[in-house]
């Protein structure tokens, strides 16, 4: 019987080529040594995708991949920021620095057709997004089949309180399992209650 630990089953090789998974699903940014941006809101005001935004404006609102980036927005008006490419293996990580607690919603786009890196075709991958915290607050579940997702987009909409899921120092995090398919995962840090503030897709 061949020994698992060797050769063509060697185990080891196959954790060492996934440690961005394993990082991802423990929170773990130790290893994002890429300089991520800070999104701001007026940056993601400009960037928001409706056909008059800029190369630039989208360059600006576009998270570094193996980064952690910022989004410093406050909710005042609809915000965009946009993924880098899904490119297996990659892992990023947002950082809630802004106080969201006004309605505008913010919504991170895993395709775009203006920025400098257009990617087209990319989607979430079947999953649930978000957390239940006490009985208002639930995960939003992506659409389309997990052979075949549909959603492109991540939003989240605050409501105008200082109760809200993502307050600042909440992170979501990003990897891609296989080319073109992003899976998201959230680690809010509640403003009071935490119990409003709600994600959809589309």
């Amino acid at each position: 019987m061949a020994n698992p630990m060797y050769g063509s089953n060697k185990f080891d090789n196959d954790v060492d080529s996934h440690d961005e998974y394993l990082d991802f699903c423990s929170g773990y940014v130790g290893n994002l040594t890429t300089a991520g941006i800070e999104v701001t809101q007026a940056e993601g005001v400009a960037g928001v995708k409706g056909g008059d935004e800029t190369l630039a404006e989208v360059d600006a609102a576009t998270f570094i991949a193996n980064a952690v980036n910022t989004f410093a927005g406050t909710g005042a008006a609809a915000a965009s920021s946009y993924l880098p490419p899904a490119t297996k293996g990659t892992y990023l990580a947002v950082e809630v620095t802004g106080d969201i607690d006004q309605t505008g919603a913010w919504t991170i786009h895993a395709n775009n057709s203006v920025g400098t890196v257009k990617p087209v075709g990319n989607v979430l991958a079947k999953q649930l997004i978000g957390v239940h915290i006490g009985d208002t607050v639930t995960p939003v579940e992506t659409a389309g089949t997990y052979a075949a997702p549909t959603s492109e987009n991540l939003i989240y909409t605050a409501a105008a309180a200082d109760t809200n899921i993502l307050g600042i120092g909440s992170m979501v995090f990003f990897y891609c399992p296989k080319d073109g398919e992003w899976l998201a995962r959230v680690y809010p840090l509640g403003e009071g209650t935490g119990a409003t503030g709600v994600f959809s897709v589309s």
